[in-house]
């Protein structure tokens, strides 16, 4: 299907890398998923500035087609600022992470952003689609019995 996601903070009030590497460390650890990163690039001050990040459900050896795989970029970094028309505010939103095809672990999308958004809850995900999920429609979503298109239907007309 090839559609990637992404968690938005407004420019200029995202998350420091580090930090937010560290939240999803202990998310993985709080939730029973498996965790690990590679390709890890520094500021010359020690500041983490990009990694790949990997989130498993099962041990990465032995599924390697359940993986989230995920760009996490300290702000600002080129190319990953975003606004869209639909979006009345008028925002400029920093892609802080960016997710490769999640298809067919629409599940474990789920739990991770949910997860995260608990953790940041002024932040959105987009699933490149005309809108955002934010934690509150997160919570509507979970509360229903799961439905594995939920990321392909837009939040505020789903019941």
């Amino acid at each position: 299907m090839g559609i990637s996601t992404f968690l938005l903070f407004e420019c200029g009030k995202s998350i420091a890398a580090n930090d937010l590497l560290w939240s999803i460390n202990n998310l993985c650890i709080r939730d029973h998923l498996y965790f690990d990163t590679e390709e890890e690039k520094y500021t010359i001050n020690g500041d983490l500035k990009y990694c790949r990040v990997y989130i498993s459900d099962f041990p990465f050896t032995e599924e390697c087609s359940r993986p989230l795989c995920f760009s996490l970029f300290d702000e600002p970094y080129e190319y990953q600022t975003v606004s869209f028309k639909w979006d009345d505010t008028g925002e400029e939103y920093f892609k802080a992470m960016e997710s490769d095809d999640f298809w067919e672990n629409e599940d474990l999308l789920l739990r991770f952003v949910y997860g995260i958004l608990k953790v940041y809850p002024r932040a959105k995900v987009w699933v490149e689609e005309d809108w955002f999920y934010t934690l509150e429609d997160l919570e509507k979503i979970k509360k229903q019995p799961y439905d594995g298109n939920w990321c392909y239907r837009h939040p505020k007309l789903s019941s």
